[in-house]
């Protein structure tokens, strides 16, 4: 009787498991994509950052340099 129902059951035992694998192999391939997606805007927006206060950097050294007052809120250079 065991026997039988092994037989008999075992089948759908071994589909379910097989979906279940592959929905979690899909699945977790779908969160590292997006994953890496959001690491690359993130580090995108840290690099244009760092860029934008560089920039701002040397304008206030070249002003200061000039004999200007750099104007914080405005970012201009006032002679």
């Amino acid at each position: 009787m065991t026997g039988l129902l092994l037989r008999r059951f075992l089948p759908v035992i071994l589909y379910v498991a097989a979906a279940a694998l592959v929905y979690r192999m899909v699945y977790s391939d779908g969160r590292s994509d997006g994953r890496a997606e959001m690491a690359n805007k993130i580090n995108q927006d840290n690099e244009e950052a760092g860029d934008a206060a560089e920039k701002r950097r040397a304008d206030l050294r070249r002003c200061v340099g000039a004999g200007g007052v750099f104007n914080f809120e405005t970012g201009a250079c006032n002679h």
